[in-house]
């Protein structure tokens, strides 16, 4: 069997983690091929509008979600329909008003969400209290150390990992070795320290090559229960925001 990764973008909207705007990743990705994608800032909706009127545009189908994340290990989340949206939103407020912990907030089950962990600690958290409903693994092929960590679980703990789907994925958080140098000096500010001094630990998102879009791959990476394609995926989610009936604020300029 051969699928195609799912692409995952990060906006500048995750504040000094994001590099490029929400249309020029969605224009990045229609110049790519790329007829499904997925936009999950770091815990928060705050592209989302944006971007499904972009992918409307370029007929791209729009994934909505968020990377649920304390800092240290995350979750990314999609909304599957409407409920689901709801639910993301009031996760998503729950976590920023009280900060409980990532595991007390998302919690894998139910039919309106979809929960991508690429956390071995995580994944073995959620499997030891049997909430897997909605939980997929999620190697990503465009960075080796997440995708060698779950290597390292599968090596170990192969009866956990073959129990999971998997749904690979390429991380557009860059676009090309050039803009490697603006994120480091936005991590930089983060940390406040000089590009110089960033720790060892800060890693650095790698850009996925050209040659990674729209490619069909050979199943199995890993020796996942099934493995999902990004078209698998987008066939899951029907949520799409109802511009007839949700009334969004407009804001108009008037010319003096």
């Amino acid at each position: 069997m051969r699928y195609s990764p799912l692409v995952i973008c990060k906006s500048h909207y995750s504040f000094l983690k994001g590099v490029h705007s929400v249309p020029d990743i969605v224009t990045f990705a229609s110049d790519h091929g790329l007829r499904q994608l997925c936009l999950a800032d770091e815990n928060g909706l705050y592209g989302a509008v944006e971007f499904a009127t972009a992918c409307g545009e370029a007929n791209i189908t729009p994934l909505i979600g968020a990377e649920m994340t304390d800092g240290e290990r995350s979750v990314t989340v999609i909304a599957r329909n409407r409920d689901g949206y709801a639910q993301l939103s009031e996760i998503i407020t729950r976590f920023q008003l009280h900060e409980p912990s990532l595991t007390e907030i998302v919690v894998p089950g139910g039919d309106d969400l979809l929960h991508f962990c690429a956390d071995p600690v995580l994944l073995q958290r959620c499997v030891r209290r049997k909430e897997t409903g909605s939980l997929y693994t999620m190697p990503v092929i465009s960075g080796g150390s997440r995708c060698g960590s779950l290597l390292t679980l599968a090596s170990h703990r192969s009866n956990l990992v073959s129990s999971l789907s998997a749904v690979p994925v390429i991380e557009l958080n860059l676009f090309s070795d050039e803009d490697i140098p603006l994120y480091k000096v936005l991590r930089a500010i983060s940390r406040n320290c000089t590009v110089e001094s960033l720790p060892v630990e800060e890693t650095i998102p790698e850009a996925p090559s050209a040659t990674l879009f729209g490619q069909l791959m050979e199943e199995p990476i890993l020796p996942f229960q099934t493995v999902l394609s990004s078209g698998d995926v987008a066939r899951l989610c029907t949520f799409r925001f109802d511009f007839a009936t949700l009334h969004l604020p407009r804001y108009i300029h008037r010319g003096t």
